[in-house]
C-alpha cells in the first residue's frame, strides 16, 4: 500500500548515500545483458507511453536519447538518424524479397509486409523506405489502434517513409477501412507506410498490398556482418600498408569454411545470434584452433550445453566439504556476483545453499522450499544471507579449494585476482570475452536448476543484506531476469524501492535500468516509472529518480524530465539529491536545451517551494561545469548561452532561484564570484558575465542589494585587483526602473 509524499523528517537513510557512475553501471550492466542492449542515439517524437527504439533487426538495436512529449497519449514516432540508417545498409544482406517491396512502394503509399518476428523483416522495411524517401527521413511509428493514426494531432511528417510494426492485437484489428484511411493519410502527406508484422492467412483481404518476407540465409547475414566488422583491418599477415585487402579470404577460408560455423549456421539461427556472434568473432579475428575453440565457447548449442556442464557440479567429486548443491550455488553466484570477492561470492552462495533448496535437480522442481516470492521487507524465508554453514571460504592463496568449487570448465573461463583492498584478498572476474558463458550460466540456472521464485528471493536477500557491490551485481541480475518474468521481477523491484535504505533503493534503479536496456521490456518499464511518479510512495519516487541518475535519462530525456518535475513535489526529496542527480544526466546526454527551459519554468512556479529547491541546486551544480579547451575560461552555461543552445532569460531566471533561496544561495554567490575572477582579463567573457548579472538583477531589487554586499564585503577583499568588479558596481548604480 503506497504512504503519503510527506514523510516525516526523521526518515532519514541509515547509511551513507552511494553515487555509482552511470557510466560504469550501463557498462556493468551491458556486460550481462549483451550486445544488444547498449544505449545509442536516435530522434525521436514521442505521443504517448510506448517510446522505444525500432528494437533488434538484422544488425542490431537503436535506441533512444531523444523524445517530445506533448501528453496525448497513443501514438509516437521516431526518426531514424541518417547515419545509423547508413550503418544498417553498410551490414545489410539483402532479402529475395526486397527487389518486390522497392516496387511496391514506388507503386503504393501502403505496404503490408508480413513475416515472423526476428527474421530481419524491420530492418528490410527501414531500408526500403530508406531508398525510397533517403536515409535522413526513415521513422518508426507505433499507435495503440489503427484509428489513433488517423486523428488530427497522428505524428505525421512530409516526405517521410514511416514503419510500424504490428502486434498480434493490431493486426487482427486491422480491417479494410483502416488500411484505406492509412492509405489516404499517407498520400496526403507524400509520406508511405509499411506495416510490419505477421499476417498469414489474410492474403485476400490485402491483396496488392502485402508482399511475403524471405529472409536472407544465414550465411549472408554472417558475411555481411563480419564484413562490416572488419573493414579497414588487416586480419592476416600482409605487408606493411594492409588496408583489409585480406578481410574477404578470411570471411570465406577461415570463418564461413569453419565445418562447426557452417553447421551452425545450416541450422537456420536468428538473424540476431548470427549478428552477435559476427561482433564477437570480429573482436579478436581468430584462424584455425584459435577459430574452433572460440566457436565452442560461443555458438548458442555449444554455450549452453557448456553451462549445463558447469551447474551440473559433477566435477568435484565426493568432497564431503563441497556438495554437489554447494558447489552447484557457488557457480551460479561467480556469474551473478562477477567482479565481487571470492568471500562474498561464497557468502552468497551460502545463502543460496541453504535447506530448502539442497536437491533441486534438472526441471522445474515441485518444492519451492517454502518461498512464495519476495516479502514486503527484511530477509526472505529459507534465505538468509549468511546462509546454511559452508566450510570455510577458500581465501588462502593457494587454489585448491576454490579450483574444486569452480571446476575445471568454469576455471578456465574465470580469473582469479590478488588484491589485498578486498576481504579474503582475492576476488573473481570473467576473463574478457567469456561474457556469453555467464549470461548461459543464469539462463540454465533459471530453466533447468532453480525456480525464479527461488533465485529472485535470492537476488532480493542480496540487494537488502550485501556489501554495495553485491547489492549493485544482483541488481543487475534481477533486471536480467525480467527478460524471463517481466511481472516477477518488478514484484521484487517494487518491494526493494520501498525499502527505506538508500542503498538499496539505488539498486532497486539500477535494476529498472537492467530492465529499460532490453528493447522488449522498455514499455513495460515505462509504464511503472509513469505509475510510480505520478502517485506512488515516496520512496518509489524517489527510485524513479536514481534510476534516470543511473543512465536511464540518456534513453528518455524528455519524459525524464517531466517525471523528475513530479518526483521533486515530494518532500522528501529535500534532504535527496536524486533529482537534481536525474536533471545533471539528462544535461549531460547533450540536452542541455530541452533542461535549462525546464529548470525555468521550475524556478517561477511559486507553488511548490521543493520544486523550486530542486531548480536552484541543479543550477548551482551546472554551474560547477566549465568548457573544455582551448574554451577552458568559459563556464559551460555560459558557453552554451553564447552559441543560442540555451537563452539567456532562461539562464538568469535560474541564476536569480539559485542566488535567492536560502538552501543554495551560499555556493550559488560563491560559485558566481570564482565566474567573475575567471572572466577577468578575458573580455568575451566579461561581456556575457556582465549581461547576466544584468539580467538576473533587472526588476530584483533583493537581489541587487545582495549584489551589493557581496561586491563590499566578499569579492571586494578577496579580488582586489579585479576590474571586473567595477562593471558590476555600475550594474548596481544604475537606475532600477
Amino acid at each position: 500500500m503506497d504512504v503519503p509524499d510527506e514523510e516525516p523528517d526523521d526518515v532519514l537513510a541509515d547509511e551513507p548515500e552511494e553515487t555509482p557512475d552511470p557510466g560504469e553501471i550501463l557498462t556493468r550492466l551491458a556486460s550481462l545483458l549483451g550486445p544488444s542492449s547498449a544505449i545509442g542515439v536516435g530522434d525521436v517524437w514521442v505521443r504517448g507511453q510506448n517510446a522505444t527504439g525500432p528494437g533488434s533487426t538484422a544488425i542490431g538495436t537503436l535506441n533512444i536519447t531523444t523524445a517530445r512529449t506533448d501528453g496525448s497519449g497513443r501514438t509516437w514516432a521516431e526518426t531514424l538518424t541518417g547515419t545509423w540508417v547508413r550503418q544498417l545498409a553498410d551490414g545489410y544482406a539483402p532479402t529475395p524479397s526486397d527487389p518486390q517491396l522497392d516496387r511496391c512502394l514506388k507503386q503504393r503509399h501502403l505496404v503490408c509486409l508480413s513475416g515472423a518476428a526476428g527474421t530481419g523483416r524491420h530492418a528490410a522495411a527501414c531500408l526500403s523506405s530508406a531508398r525510397r524517401h533517403g536515409f535522413d527521413r526513415v521513422a518508426v511509428l507505433h499507435a495503440e489502434q489503427p484509428s489513433d493514426l488517423l486523428l488530427p494531432e497522428a505524428p505525421w511528417r512530409d516526405g517521410h517513409g514511416y514503419v510500424w510494426r504490428l502486434t498480434e492485437t493490431a493486426v487482427r484489428d486491422l480491417d479494410g477501412m483502416a488500411l484505406v484511411g492509412l492509405a489516404a493519410r499517407a498520400e496526403a502527406r507524400g509520406a508511405t507506410l509499411v506495416l510490419v508484422g505477421d499476417f498469414d492467412h489474410r492474403d485476400q483481404e490485402l491483396a496488392g498490398h502485402l508482399v511475403e518476407h524471405r529472409p536472407a540465409a544465414p550465411v549472408d547475414v554472417f558475411r555481411a556482418q563480419l564484413r562490416r566488422q572488419l573493414r579497414g583491418r588487416c586480419v592476416g599477415w600482409c605487408a606493411p600498408g594492409c588496408v583489409g585487402d585480406c578481410v574477404d579470404g578470411y570471411v570465406e577460408d577461415e570463418c564461413v569454411g569453419n565445418p562447426l560455423l557452417a553447421a551452425h549456421l545450416a541450422a537456420g539461427p536468428r538473424p540476431g545470434e548470427v549478428v552477435r556472434l559476427a561482433e564477437l568473432l570480429a573482436r579478436t579475428a581468430p584462424r584455425g584452433a584459435e577459430l574452433t575453440e572460440r566457436l565452442e565457447r560461443l555458438l548458442p548449442r555449444q554455450l549452453r550445453e557448456r553451462a549445463a556442464r558447469v551447474l551440473a557440479a559433477a566435477d568435484g567429486g565426493d568432497t564431503p566439504a563441497w556438495g554437489v548443491d554447494r558447489r552447484r550455488a557457488f557457480r551460479l553466484a561467480c556469474a551473478v556476483l562477477a567482479g565481487q570477492p571470492v568471500a562474498e561470492i561464497h557468502a552468497a552462495a551460502g545463502a543460496l545453499a541453504a535447506p530448502g533448496l539442497a536437491g533441486v535437480g534438472p526441471g522445474p522442481a515441485s518444492d519451492p522450499g517454502g518461498v512464495a516470492g519476495p516479502p514486503g521487507a527484511g530477509a526472505v524465508p529459507g534465505f538468509p544471507f549468511a546462509g546454511a554453514p559452508l566450510a570455510p571460504p577458500p581465501t588462502g592463496r593457494s587454489g585448491g579449494a576454490l579450483d574444486a568449487l569452480l571446476g575445471p570448465v568454469l576455471r578456465e573461463a574465470v580469473l582469479v585476482v590478488d588484491d589485498d583492498r578486498v576481504p579474503g584478498g582475492r576476488r573473481i572476474e570473467f576473463a574478457p570475452g567469456n561474457d556469453p558463458l555467464r549470461r548461459s550460466l543464469l539462463e540454465v540456472a533459471w530453466s533447468d536448476w532453480w525456480l525464479p521464485e527461488q533465485l529472485l528471493g535470492w537476488l532480493g536477500s542480496l540487494v537488502r543484506d550485501g556489501t554495495p557491490g553485491v547489492r549493485q551485481a544482483a541488481a543487475g541480475a534481477v533486471g536480467w531476469s525480467a527478460a524471463h518474468g517481466v511481472h516477477a521481477a518488478l514484484r521484487v523491484v517494487d518491494q526493494l524501492a520501498r525499502e527505506r535504505r538508500a542503498g538499496v533503493r539505488q539498486a532497486a534503479a539500477i535494476a529498472l535500468v537492467g530492465m529499460a536496456m532490453q528493447p522488449e521490456l522498455r514499455q513495460r518499464v515505462r509504464i511503472e516509472l509513469d505509475r510510480w511518479a505520478a502517485g506512488g510512495a515516496a520512496h518509489l519516487r524517489d527510485t524513479v529518480a536514481r534510476a534516470y541518475a543511473l543512465g536511464l535519462a540518456r534513453l528518455w530525456p524528455e519524459t525524464a524530465l517531466g517525471q523528475l518535475r513530479r518526483v521533486a513535489e515530494a518532500r522528501m526529496q529535500r534532504r535527496n539529491n536524486s533529482v537534481v542527480r536525474g536533471l545533471v544526466e539528462v544535461y549531460v546526454g547533450g540536452h542541455a536545451a530541452s533542461v535549462l527551459p525546464a529548470l525555468a519554468q521550475w524556478a517561477v512556479d511559486e507553488d511548490e517551494p521543493e520544486v523550486r529547491l530542486h531548480a536552484g541546486r541543479a543550477l548551482r551544480v551546472l554551474a560547477d561545469r566549465w568548457a573544455p579547451a582551448p574554451r577552458e575560461r568559459w563556464p559551460e552555461l555560459l558557453d552554451l548561452a553564447r552559441g543560442g543552445t540555451v537563452r539567456m532569460a532562461d539562464l538568469a531566471t535560474c541564476w536569480a532561484t539559485a542566488l535567492s533561496l536560502p538552501g543554495t544561495a551560499y555556493r550559488a554567490w560563491r560559485t558566481l564570484g570564482f565566474w567573475l575572477s575567471r572572466a577577468e582579463g578575458h573580455p568575451e567573457v566579461s561581456d556575457l558575465c556582465l549581461r547576466l548579472i544584468g539580467l538576473v538583477v533587472q526588476g530584483r531589487e533583493p537581489l541587487r542589494r545582495r549584489l551589493d554586499h557581496q561586491l563590499r564585503h566578499v569579492w571586494g577583499p578577496l579580488m582586489r585587483d579585479n576590474t571586473l568588479l567595477h562593471d558590476v558596481r555600475r550594474l548596481i548604480d544604475e537606475d532600477p526602473a
